[in-house]
């Protein structure tokens, strides 16, 4: 069922995104989640920083979804793709908190947005003891 699957996904703002550094070591860091359309999963980022260098080097990335409080955990696998954006999806994604990060705001050079195309997905909803792997449905 794959509700059971965006149920936890849903339910979780700050999933871990994990990518693979260059000796082959997975790399995990939580990320705020600032839009989940479908299958993709849009957050922002420094284009500066070294998950962005291992996403170059490697874009299939994990996120893992946790709520440990339920027993509920969600796998996506997908790619990365690493964007510039629109200024319209730029704008509409930008937070003001970020203003110290990126001052030039949404126009910054360094604001980079990063889209992950989900493949398939494992979940485990623990109160139910359900657990399923599934192919995410293509985009329309």
């Amino acid at each position: 069922m794959i509700d059971l699957l965006w149920r936890i996904v849903d339910s979780v703002e700050f999933p871990l995104l994990v990518t693979t550094s260059a000796d082959g070591h997975a790399v995990v860091r939580p990320m705020h989640l600032l839009e989940r359309d479908g299958r993709r999963f849009w957050f922002a980022t420094s284009a500066a920083s070294a998950k962005v260098q291992q996403m170059r080097a490697n874009p299939q990335v994990t996120l893992v979804f946790s709520r440990p409080d339920l027993f509920n955990y969600a796998s996506v696998y997908g790619r990365v793709e690493l964007l510039g954006g629109s200024a319209e999806l730029r704008r509409r994604l930008w937070r003001e908190e970020w203003g110290d990060h990126w001052p030039a705001g949404a126009a910054d050079e360094d604001y980079l947005l990063l889209c992950v195309v989900g493949e398939r997905a494992s979940y485990y909803y623990g109160y139910m003891d359900q657990h399923e792997e599934v192919e995410l449905p293509p985009e329309p």
